[in-house]
């Protein structure tokens, strides 16, 4: 609790703070008008009164209101000119109060101005909904991809995993001169396009996916629009790269990409192949399961079946490259059409087999009452991935208010895990496969009734099968089943899915700028999950324990209404919305049915309030239901992997939670100083915990419902331009806490208390020098707190510096170090990691060469630790040795 209090202290002054006056900045404010009315578009400028040296300037606007802002005080002169008016001059007397000054202007003076040519290079130019950044005005050198320029502007930014936010709003896609290519997938064009062809780089704010609805949509949706260089457009245009090691350890990495952007027709081929570590695809689930959630006409987003055993390695916080043994290849060619001017034409196709391999060291300790024990497990995991996907859209304008759209995919889906284990000394081999497929196909119809109006209705049909197979050589099982004379284990599933929607929704904007949406939803969603757990025999026969297989079905219909209106007074916006759904579901198991009606009410509030010019307030209070999904009602255990088994709550419920959230947002990414602060409280009246029963060859994890889990957290980004030092700070503080219960056998019930605290500042510079670097500091602490407190403090620092040695020749050197707090009595230990390129762009031959190093201290294993509600565990993983490779980087 004294954290929590002192996080609302926190977050409270920093609101305070930009209510209170500065000693600093002096506001000049008033009215400019002529003979009673008021002018617009009048300049006024603030000058020195004996130097007549320019301070700042500004524009009336359409009612003749004008504001400026200064740091000086003394004599000035208030300068104001405008066409048809006397130009004025005002002497005035700064000191550290605000003042206001309005001015009368009086008819006259020149009626027409001589043409006036100004060149003058500005890095970003600003109109309603739309920021547009000058790529030049961000570039030092050493980029190499659209990802490594967007890294530089400040208020956007860029993940680990390559996501890209502004503030704290994710962009929906990432466009080139208009057109879209991968949606949420966009890491696929901004880790692979080459920088050199980009002239500006477009921030569309209250974007709408469908352009009918643009003006009358009530969105906060952001995204990105990449515009070429006039010599780069109707051309064919891309680079080829290539690196590779002399010696051994041999690795390589090879890139195409090539590209065509006209008005009428686009295309672009992505070719790429390394084993360095590089993700080459890592945005392709994002094309997979596309749908954008919240928007009308939109419906079966985030719908597929449900994913058993997964042992992709978490590494929260550290590089994935350094310990990805891997061997990506991809290869994708999309394209966009225009046959006609009524239609478009969008296809993609993908092909990426893949292999990776991941060695890690992992320690588990247990210490919950009288339970207490070590597990140690030496395990090398090989993933083989091979994804075949195919994508097409079709957009017909029927006319001018009215497009009918089609959008299709199918893939297969393939992937193979293979551990090599040695599990408390016992070596044994972990195999599990899947090979499945996936279609999704979407119909919509938009229809613009009015300038202020639209009616817009989608259908939606998915399929999708990810059957499973699960094998373990080695039975652990003994005192779980009482059963000997087992040689192997084995479980295979059956998971399908298939999905009917249709939605309409009618959308209108008052006069005034209110706005309504309504909608009517059904949706159809029938799920099959069939388990098969066996022991197999040393005779050979296979051996089925009771409790340890499923065959369910659940099969949902929901009909649901949403309202929503908001309401727009001057600097307040209100928005109600109540979503009101029956549904019928169906719930079967060997056969046998159960079928449960029940109605899910989620009202929500929201509310946006402009406190002032740089200032918005937002708060929203919401209260949801939702359902049960199928894998909170599995009656009997599935595993989950060597150890791991979980089961259901055998039955359907409704899970009910209400939230709070107050935002407060101080200018915006153009500004200064830019920031971002937000608390929220989240009480999950009805959650499913877990009720565990733990053994050092087993866990039993059944599925529990459980009444009022809390949640507290809070966020901040504060961004500020520094002048003096000519740099960005960026600070990120976020904290999270919970309070739930859960179920441990022989235990009993455990109230536990959870938190996670993590914070950052660092700083990049914008010298115009040949020297440049980037810094910052980042700490992570985690708590959780039962019969004891188990507390984990993490902290990470960086530093990269980028050189400029002379016309075409740059140094990049980027250094890193973590390390961890004391855990399983160990004494905390700092890893350092650094890496140098040397690159020479010779530009006559459009081609850049490059030497760099990887891993220069030759730090070949990394510990991570983390803490959960029944066992601490230290990970240690083993990374790609140190080695040098040359490269050349080739643009057409």
């Amino acid at each position: 609790m004294k954290n929590s209090f002192w996080w609302v202290g926190l977050v409270l002054f920093f609101f305070l703070l930009d209510f209170m006056p500065s000693h600093a900045q002096v506001s000049i404010r008033g009215k400019v008008t002529s003979n009673g009315r008021p002018i617009g578009g009048v300049r006024v400028d603030l000058r020195r009164d004996s130097t007549s040296l320019f301070l700042a300037y500004t524009f009336t606007d359409s009612e003749g209101q004008y504001q400026l802002r200064t740091e000086h005080t003394g004599k000035m002169a208030l300068h104001l000119k405008a066409l048809g008016y006397e130009p004025t001059v005002r002497e005035i007397e700064l000191g550290q109060a605000d003042m206001k000054i309005d001015v009368a202007l009086v008819a006259g003076g020149v009626e027409r101005l001589q043409e006036i040519v100004i060149h003058a290079k500005r890095p970003y130019k600003l109109s309603r909904d739309t920021i547009e950044l000058n790529v030049q005005s961000y570039l030092q050198g050493e980029e190499r991809t659209v990802e490594d320029l967007l890294r530089k502007i400040p208020g956007l930014n860029v993940g680990e995993d390559g996501s890209i936010k502004v503030g704290d709003k994710e962009v929906e896609k990432v466009m080139i001169e208009g057109d879209d290519f991968f949606e949420k997938g966009y890491r696929l064009l901004t880790q692979n396009m080459s920088v050199k062809p980009l002239d500006k780089v477009q921030v569309l704010q209250r974007y709408s996916n469908n352009k009918h609805l643009k003006g009358i949509e009530n969105s906060d949706k952001v995204a990105l629009n990449l515009q070429l260089k006039e010599d780069s457009k109707s051309q064919w245009l891309g680079s080829v790269s290539a690196s590779g090691t002399l010696t051994k350890p041999m690795f390589y990495q090879g890139n195409v990409s090539l590209m065509n952007f006209g008005k009428k027709n686009k295309y672009y081929l992505l070719g790429s192949a390394n084993n360095n570590g590089v993700d080459a695809v890592s945005s392709i689930n994002n094309l997979l399961y596309s749908g954008q959630a919240d928007e009308p006409g939109q419906i079966g987003a985030g719908v597929n079946t449900p994913t058993l055993i997964d042992y992709t390695p978490d590494l929260p916080g550290f590089d994935y490259k350094r310990t990805n043994f891997n061997r990506d290849r991809l290869l994708s060619f999309n394209t966009i059409l225009n046959p006609t001017k009524q239609l478009k034409v969008k296809w993609l196709g993908f092909v990426n087999p893949t292999k990776k391999t991941f060695y890690q060291n992992r320690v588990q300790q247990y210490n919950i009452a009288d339970i207490q024990f070590t597990n140690t497990e030496v395990d090398e995991l090989n993933k083989r991935i091979d994804n075949y996907f195919s994508k097409w859209e079709l957009q017909y304008d029927i006319g001018k208010r009215s497009t009918l759209s089609y959008n299709g995919s199918i893939g297969s889906l393939e992937k193979q895990d293979t551990h090599n284990l040695l599990f408390n000394g016992s070596s044994t081999k972990e195999l599990t496969r899947t090979k499945g497929y996936l279609t999704n196909h979407n119909l919509s119809y938009t229809y613009k009734l009015s300038d202020r109006e639209a009616l817009v209705s989608s259908a939606r049909w998915i399929k999708q099968g990810s059957p499973l197979d699960y094998s373990i050589d080695r039975y652990y099982y003994e005192d779980l089943f009482q059963v000997g004379g087992i040689s192997e284990v084995s479980q295979h599933v059956e998971n399908n899915l298939q999905y009917l929607g249709f939605t309409s929704h009618y959308v209108r904007k008052q006069k005034g700028g209110d706005f309504m949406e309504v909608a009517f939803v059904n949706e159809y969603k029938d799920q099959e999950l069939t388990t098969d757990f066996v022991l197999q025999a040393d005779d050979k026969t296979g051996i089925h324990p009771s409790g340890f297989s499923n065959q369910v079905g659940l099969v949902t219909n929901n009909t649901s209404i949403i309202s929503k209106y908001t309401m727009k007074r001057r600097k307040w916006e209100w928005t109600p919305q109540f979503h009101a759904g029956f549904v019928h579901s169906g719930f079967r198991t060997y056969g046998a049915i159960r079928n449960r009606n029940n109605w899910l009410l989620s009202p929500r509030l929201s509310t946006k309030w402009e406190i002032h010019s740089k200032g918005k307030l937002e708060a929203e209070f919401s209260l949801k239901q939702t359902n049960t999904e199928l894998m909170d009602v599995i009656p009997n255990y599935y595993s989950t992997g060597i150890r791991q088994f979980v089961k259901g709550l055998d039955d359907m419920a409704t899970l009910t939670s209400s939230g709070a959230l107050l935002t407060y947002t101080h200018g915006n990414m153009l500004d200064r100083f830019f920031a971002n602060l937000s608390v929220g409280y989240q009480t999950m009246f009805d959650y499913i915990s877990s009720q565990s029963m733990i053994n050092p060859n087993f866990n039993l994890a059944a599925q529990v419902l459980l009444k009022n889990k809390k949640r507290t957290f809070y966020k901040t980004q504060l961004n500020y331009y520094l002048k003096p030092v000519n740099g960005n700070f960026k600070l990120d503080i976020g904290a999270d806490f919970s309070d739930y219960q859960a179920n441990v056998v022989g235990v009993g019930e455990r109230k536990i208390h959870t938190g996670s605290l993590d914070y950052g500042l660092s700083f990049r510079s914008v010298w115009k020098s040949r020297f440049n670097l980037h810094t910052g500091y980042r700490m992570q602490m985690t708590t959780f707190s039962s019969e004891r407190k188990n507390r984990l403090k993490n902290t990470y620092g960086f530093l990269n510096m980028f050189v400029n040695v002379t016309k075409g020749i740059q140094a990049n050197l980027n250094n890193e170090a973590y390390r961890f707090g004391d855990f399983f009595a160990e004494t905390s230990k700092t890893y350092y990691f650094s890496d140098f390129s040397l690159s020479y762009d010779a530009k006559k031959i459009k081609t850049r060469f490059e030497i760099s190093a990887k891993n220069i201290f030759n730090t070949r294993q990394f510990k991570n630790a983390v803490i959960t509600e029944t066992y601490q565990a230290v990970t240690e993983y083993r990374l790609l040795p140190r080695y040098v490779a040359l490269g050349v980087d080739y643009s057409f």
